[in-house]
């Protein structure tokens, strides 16, 4: 007998992403984060520790092109969680409670 984990579909809107991370960054001690728009759909996230102008790590999400600004790829997710040193569960939760 298998078990078999189904995992809900990732679209969440790109403002609840942005609000989720900045939650999770705070919580383990990172001074701020910097997200902002580089071409089209693409949008880029720099995580800072205190006292440093530059950042610890960066990364970039792409997200529908659409009014809500969904992002649908996995991946971007799993980046997010990784850089912040957490799992996907625990941002996916962070998201689904901002």
């Amino acid at each position: 007998m298998k078990i078999v984990i189904i995992m809900p579909k990732l679209r969440y809107p790109l403002k609840k992403y942005i609000k989720a991370v900045e939650k999770i960054a705070e919580e383990k001690g990172l001074s701020r984060v910097e997200s902002f728009p580089t071409k089209g759909s693409i949008v880029r996230f720099e995580l800072f520790e205190e006292g440093t102008d530059v950042p610890t790590c960066f990364w970039v999400v792409h997200h529908d092109h659409n009014r809500k600004k969904e992002i649908i790829s996995k991946e971007d997710y799993r980046k997010a969680a990784a850089r912040l040193n957490c799992t996907l569960d625990e941002l996916i939760k962070k998201i689904e409670c901002v």
